[in-house]
């Protein structure tokens, strides 16, 4: 009897596990997706030592994709998270110019994306997290009487490729171009 209820618990156990395993989706999106943002030419990082108050500053991520830092030179950004930035700071201080140093990386302002077409302050805004489509025609004030609001493209950043009548749920990502079309009357 003591196997039988010894079994049950592990099976409850192992079952319960499982179910929190799984997580929601992070939006109410099917282009959503659950990758960690990783930076490029145009991000503005904050980066500080603790305990060294003249190396912390922040940075312009350079077209290169990289930063000039105190001690070091230049040090590449692009296509790192502030966490392996952090970690390779941190290695890079260590034994030749600080004992144990701690540093820490955010990003101070994301890159832009873009806005363009039919839309009343077509411009560059910075990217935010879960930005989609229809929040980037928000910040760009709202569609113009001549917008068609079944009219718009994004061109993706890096490829150039065109998505057009994509649907306003739809992720934006840094550097991308949201294009609102003109209707005809």
């Amino acid at each position: 009897m003591k196997i039988m209820k010894l079994w049950a618990f592990l099976l409850f156990t192992v079952l319960l596990a499982g179910c929190s395993a799984s997580q929601p989706p992070l939006m109410d999106n099917p282009d959503a997706e659950s990758t960690e943002y990783l930076l490029d030419s145009g991000d503005t990082v904050s980066i500080a030592v603790y305990g060294e108050p003249e190396m912390t500053m922040k940075f312009i991520i350079d077209k290169s994709g990289s930063i000039n830092f105190p001690y070091i030179g230049k040090v590449t950004l692009k296509g790192k998270t502030p966490d392996q930035v952090s970690a390779d700071l941190t290695g890079r201080l260590g034994p030749d110019y600080l004992q144990n140093p701690m540093v820490t990386v955010n990003i101070a302002e994301f890159r832009k994306f873009y806005v363009s077409g039919e839309v009343k302050i077509p411009n560059g805004f910075a990217w935010e997290p879960e930005l989609t489509v229809e929040k980037s025609i928000a910040m760009a004030g709202g569609f113009t009487d001549r917008a068609d609001r079944e009219d718009i493209s994004i061109r993706l950043a890096g490829t150039n490729q065109l998505l057009e009548n994509v649907d306003v749920r739809h992720t934006v990502h840094p550097g991308d171009i949201v294009i609102i079309g003109m209707g005809f009357f």
